[in-house]
């Protein structure tokens, strides 16, 4: 029976990912694969802050598919998502009962769409990787060399999709420690094998200086700014997770190894440093279904005849059910379809329109510009088919910090300008001032052709052509 429901939970969730909900698409999963495969070299002339898995998963995805960069990202996704409800599953099954897996993979799948409003992102496939490596740890009472050595390429994996995973790394290498210095040493090198490798093929392709600046230095140099907590992404997190406090308590008084979870969640809620934002949560939502849902197992069994209740237990049921009405309030919401219609990819769709009517004036080998390249807007790239001329940057205000940024830029369009410029004039304070640098050069060089109003979350879209 418990199967049976995990079948239908699988097919449903399918079926909502790839035709129901509407997650945004991110230049890291749809931009930049499309332009690598057209010539751009990541921290070549693609100056990228982000670790490069999930760039090169979907490049080399798209490379294989010939369908649209944004479908490709939305079946990536829905893999990713089911791949998670699989392992949530098995391993709360595994450290309890199948009634803790099945509610460990209906809590995973009702947050999921709460959390989860990007395809494919880094928090995402942090958290499968470390999810997978936790999985080995708990899939045997022993650990041998050969788990201990899979536990650290799964961790080491991690560390390719966001650089927080080091932090995982870390902390699962000490839980180690205890168990001897041998085995901790065999999960060291595994968890150094793919990053290793990675660092090779950068030094040996004349990357290593620029990877290095933009994934370590630019990142820790506080250039960036950083988005504070709000209150109402606060109510979901607590509500999400009101579960993980009692799994951590019956853990430290039943079975002390559980406690590698409440550790690597930790560290999976690290992720949302510097950026406070629902897609980051992403990389903790594994691990507190996992806890959740043994937690509510636990419950369940101890509340099997209300008729004995007494006042601690009605108590703890009014408690589950307040708690219950904001799960589903809060989910819910997720579900609701935006302007753009049920389905939509946010960040893609609504820039159909303005592709198309570039695409009728744009000459074969034409370049393209985006004042600013955003999160979402560098879409119109693989949209209309023109790549940047030179070296492709986003246009947020940190990006421009670095001194050597806009003298680049101006540079490279001073020797090959770009015959097509898109700018967002809503949008432009983000990238102040840096980004009016380059609109001057817009202003005196560009001619507008014509504009698109009212695009969904973006607003006027003006497109200027070179002056002859």
């Amino acid at each position: 029976m418990v199967r049976r429901l995990l079948t239908l939970l699988l097919f449903a969730q399918a079926l909502a990912n790839l035709f129901w909900l509407s997650p945004a698409a991110h230049s890291g999963q749809v931009a930049i694969p499309w332009l690598m495969l057209r010539g751009k070299t990541l921290f070549g002339d693609i100056w990228e802050q982000h670790a490069p898995g999930s760039s090169l998963l979907a490049a080399a995805v798209q490379s294989i598919l010939p369908l649209d960069p944004a479908l490709v990202a939305r079946l990536l996704n829905a893999l990713l998502v089911a791949s998670l409800t699989l392992l949530v599953y098995w391993l709360a099954r595994r450290l309890c009962s199948e009634a803790a897996g099945l509610a460990a993979a209906l809590v995973f799948a009702w947050w999921a769409p709460v959390y989860g409003n990007v395809l494919l992102y880094f928090d995402t496939l942090l958290a499968l990787c470390v999810l997978a490596g936790l999985c080995f740890y708990f899939g045997a009472s022993q650990l041998s060399r050969r788990r201990l050595l899979c536990i650290g390429i799964c961790m080491g994996a991690a560390t390719l999709f966001k650089q927080h995973a080091w932090l995982a790394v870390a902390l699962a290498g000490v839980w180690l420690l205890g168990d001897g210095w041998r085995g901790a040493l065999i999960y060291l090198l595994g968890a150094l094998l793919l990053p290793l490798l990675q660092w090779a093929a950068l030094v040996a392709a004349g990357l290593w200086d620029t990877y290095l600046y933009w994934n370590w230095t630019f990142n820790l140099s506080g250039l960036m700014d950083g988005v504070p907590l709000d209150g109402d992404f606060l109510r979901k997190l607590l509500l999400g997770d009101l579960l993980v406090l009692p799994f951590v308590l019956l853990a430290w008084r039943h079975e002390r190894r559980w406690l590698l979870l409440p550790l690597l969640w930790l560290a999976g809620l690290s992720t949302i440093y510097p950026r406070v934002g629902e897609i980051h949560a992403m990389a903790q939502l594994p691990f507190a279904a996992v806890m959740s849902g043994i937690a509510l197992a636990k419950l369940r069994r101890s509340m099997r005849e209300p008729r004995s209740w007494d006042v601690p237990r009605l108590m703890l049921a009014g408690l589950a059910l307040g708690i219950g009405i904001g799960w589903l309030w809060t989910g819910a919401v997720s579900w609701l379809p935006t302007k753009l219609g049920v389905g939509a990819t946010l960040g893609y769709d609504e820039f159909r329109p303005l592709a198309a009517a570039l695409k009728t004036r744009a000459q074969p080998g034409d370049t393209l510009f985006i004042l600013p390249q955003a999160d979402s807007t560098p879409q119109l790239h693989p949209l209309t088919g023109l790549a940047p001329p030179g070296t492709w940057i986003k246009g947020w205000r940190w990006y421009f910090r670095p001194p050597h940024v806009l003298t680049q830029l101006q540079r490279e369009w001073e020797e090959t300008s770009p015959d097509w410029i898109i700018v967002f004039p809503e949008l432009l304070p983000a990238g102040a001032p840096g980004i009016y640098e380059l609109l001057d050069i817009v202003e005196r060089e560009y001619k507008l052709v014509f504009s698109e109003d009212d695009i969904y979350w973006h607003g006027r879209a003006d497109v200027y052509g070179r002056e002859p």
